[in-house]
C-alpha cells in the first residue's frame, strides 16, 4: 500500500480481534507493515484461523500472554485493548454479574492489559496502547449504565496511564467510536424506528464502518502521532453533538 505511514518490523497484539472493529485494525496494521498478533475470547476450531485465544478478563492470562509474545517475537510495540462486551439493561432490571462483567470486560481488561504490554514495553524503550471506548462514555444515554459508566472509565483511565507511562517512552490514546456497522449494533437492524431516532442525531447520517476506526487506530499507533498522548479520538459521525 502507498502510504506515509510504514510500521515494518513492529509488533502489535489486538484484543477481540473476531469482532467487525478489530478485524479491521488486524487488517489496516498487517496492509501497513505490521505483525500483529490477533486474540480472541472465542475462535472458530473448526476453521483455520491465526487468532489466539486469550480471556482478557483473566489477568494472569493477558501478563503471561504480553510477556510471551515479547520473549517469542523480540518485542512488543503496539497493544491495542479492542475487546469489550455491550449490554443494554435498564437500571431498574440491573443485576450484579451485568454490572460486574462489563467492568471486567470493558474497563479492567483494559488497565490490566495495559499494564501487561508496559512491562514488556519498558524494557525496550517505549510504544504505543490504545484503547477503545466508546461514545457512550462521554455522552450520557439510557438504558446501559453498566457498559457507559465502564467506557467513562476507560477514557479517564487513558489519561492515568498517559500520565504515568509516558516518562517510559509509552503513549497511551482512546479511540471513542459512534454507532459502527457491526454486529455489536445487531439491535439498530432488528429496530427501525430506533435505528431511524439514532441516525437523525448523527450530524453524518449513517453509522460508521470498521475500517474508519481501524484507520484512527492506525494514526495512534504510528510516528504520525508521536507527540499525542492522554487524548481520546471521537470517531463518531457527531453523535456526541447531536
Amino acid at each position: 500500500m502507498n502510504s506515509p505511514i510504514d510500521l515494518t518490523g513492529k509488533i502489535a497484539v489486538v484484543t477481540g480481534a473476531n469482532g467487525g472493529i478489530g478485524k479491521a485494525i488486524v487488517a489496516t496494521l498487517r496492509d501497513h507493515g505490521a505483525t500483529v498478533v490477533a486474540t480472541d475470547r472465542q475462535i472458530d476450531t473448526n476453521a483455520h484461523s491465526d487468532v489466539h485465544r486469550l480471556d482478557v478478563s483473566d489477568v494472569a492470562a493477558l501478563r503471561s500472554f504480553a510477556s510471551d509474545v515479547s520473549a517469542n517475537y523480540g518485542g512488543l510495540d503496539i497493544w491495542i485493548n479492542n475487546a469489550g462486551s455491550l449490554s443494554r439493561s435498564p437500571l431498574l432490571e440491573l443485576e450484579e454479574a451485568d454490572w460486574n462483567k462489563a467492568q471486567d470486560v470493558n474497563l479492567r481488561s483494559v488497565v490490566f492489559g495495559s499494564q501487561a504490554a508496559a512491562q514488556s514495553m519498558a524494557r525496550t524503550g517505549g510504544g504505543a496502547i490504545i484503547n477503545l471506548s466508546s461514545y457512550a462514555g462521554l455522552k450520557a444515554r439510557p438504558n446501559c449504565i453498566d457498559y457507559a459508566s465502564a467506557k467513562a472509565g476507560v477514557h479517564h483511565a487513558t489519561k492515568c496511564l498517559a500520565v504515568e507511562l509516558g516518562p517510559l517512552g509509552i503513549r497511551v490514546n482512546a479511540i471513542a467510536p459512534g454507532y459502527i456497522n457491526t454486529r455489536m449494533s445487531g439491535w439498530m437492524h432488528d429496530n427501525p424506528d430506533l435505528r431511524s431516532e439514532y441516525l437523525a442525531k448523527t450530524p453524518l447520517g449513517r453509522l460508521g464502518e470498521p475500517e474508519e476506526i481501524a484507520m484512527g487506530a492506525l494514526y495512534l499507533a504510528s510516528p504520525m502521532s508521536s507527540f499525542m498522548t492522554g487524548h481520546t479520538l471521537v470517531i463518531d459521525g457527531g453523535i456526541i453533538h447531536g
